[in-house]
């Protein structure tokens, strides 16, 4: 249960006003009717320098961490995507760098909004190495994508995707997913419509794809149940 932000062809000097206002739904952004206000339970940041994925994460309240995560950001300067991740901790006792996302192989990188409830179903079905003992859904989500045999990383999440939504629990599929050659968005649930939001926008030569309307004057599309955008990424140091 987070809060997502994606931005392609990423220049801080550009994009400063929208991270900051993305950095107050850690306190501010929309929960679900039952919960506590605030998305504190971590953060996690990906980019790419000169081809390689950069991650940052960490288990503090983003809140208490933004000049850090802006002294990445400003140092970074651009990239051809960037991704934030707010997090609102579904399992007790991880709120931690360990569990906080993204989760990341080589130069592909994940972050998720929802829950798989009965995540350990697909365990049996992974074959690549390194899922730690002590993964939850979104770990062992990621697994599952990596582990499939299909050679394009967009159709393997849609597999994994479809196996959830046939045998397994959860609450929302909402995914942001790249590689470093294209953006795969992703939204699905199976509850709360209005909380497992994702919106798309285009402004200059970047998309944007968030979890709430980031900027009143770009125009917010919400994206409809069940769509998948690949968006392709433009090559850059």
């Amino acid at each position: 249960m987070c809060r997502v932000l994606g931005i392609t062809n990423f220049d801080y000097a550009r994009h400063e006003t929208i991270v900051a206002r993305f950095f107050e739904l850690a306190r501010s952004g929309v929960v679900m009717a039952e919960d506590p206000p605030g998305h504190e339970d971590g953060w996690g940041l990906a980019f790419y320098h000169e081809g390689e994925l950069v991650v940052h994460k960490s288990g503090v309240n983003l809140l208490e961490e933004i000049d850090k995560v802006i002294r990445i950001l400003s140092t970074a300067k651009s990239s051809p995507v960037m991704i934030l991740h707010l997090r609102k901790s579904a399992w007790a006792n991880t709120s931690n760098t360990r569990h906080a996302h993204p989760f990341h192989i080589g130069n592909t990188v994940f972050f998720h909004n929802g829950v798989v409830y009965d995540y350990q179903g697909l365990i049996p079905e992974i074959s690549l190495p390194g899922l730690g003992a002590d993964a939850r859904d979104t770990e062992v989500l990621f697994y599952h994508v990596m582990s499939s045999e299909a050679q394009d990383l967009g159709k393997a999440f849609l597999d994994t995707a479809a196996l959830i939504k046939q045998k397994h629990k959860f609450s929302a599929l909402n995914c942001l997913l790249t590689d470093g050659a294209k953006l795969f968005a992703y939204r699905d649930y199976a509850k709360e419509a209005e909380y497992y939001s994702l919106y798309k926008a285009c402004s200059g030569n970047s998309w944007f794809i968030s979890s709430e309307p980031l900027d009143e004057k770009m125009r917010w599309e919400m994206m409809a149940k069940g769509e998948f955008l690949a968006l392709e990424l433009e090559a850059f140091s």
